[in-house]
């Protein structure tokens, strides 16, 4: 009779753990697809068309601008450069940094010295435009960002945390900027 008990309390047991697994999973599967959900919509934000957002105009001259240029041609190694800091300057993406490294067959893409000169390579990058950013206030665009922002509107990406500061009561999350959204730059 013991015996009996005893499998009758393990079989209870062994249910009982896999029901917890059972309702562990379903709990997880039910937050993945919440998180998916919240994602998607959160995405969809600020994805509104914007006319004449897809060609750049030159207000002074009413031209177009290029939207890409093509760079190229050899860089010294200055001191303190690294391929990072190198592809941001000649193709706004520090990423880049990897097709100097094979365009100058570098072993090694941490050693570099002062005078070195690198062939860069032809590679058609997006034209940008520093526009710093005066006044006291700012009007979202696509694309924009606390960090870019602060750096127009200061020089100084870390003091994005000031622009989000200021604008608490617009913004829940400062990651999430949408287009046409009126910022406060507080000028100290």
């Amino acid at each position: 009779m013991c015996k009996l008990q005893g499998m009758k309390r393990k079989a209870a047991n062994k249910k009982s753990a896999e029901e917890m697994v059972s309702m562990f999973l379903g709990l997880v599967i039910v937050m993945v697809v919440f998180g998916l959900v919240v994602n998607f919509f959160q995405k969809r934000k600020g994805s509104v068309s914007v006319p004449g957002a897809e060609t750049a105009i030159d207000l002074e001259t009413g031209e177009s601008k290029p939207e890409s240029v093509s760079v190229g041609g050899v860089y010294t190694v200055e001191m303190g450069d690294n391929l990072w800091k190198i592809a941001e300057k000649h193709y706004n993406s520090g990423y880049k940094w990897v097709e100097i490294a094979k365009r100058n067959d570098l072993k090694n893409p941490d050693l570099l010295a002062v005078g070195q000169e690198l062939k860069m390579p032809e590679l058609t990058v997006e034209a940008s435009e520093t526009v710093t950013i005066e006044g006291d206030s700012y009007i979202v665009e696509r694309g924009d960002n606390l960090w870019e922002i602060a750096i127009r509107a200061y020089g100084d990406g870390y003091s994005w945390t000031k622009i989000w500061q200021a604008n608490r009561n617009v913004l829940n999350n400062p990651g999430l900027l949408e287009i046409g959204m009126s910022l406060v730059l507080p000028r100290e």
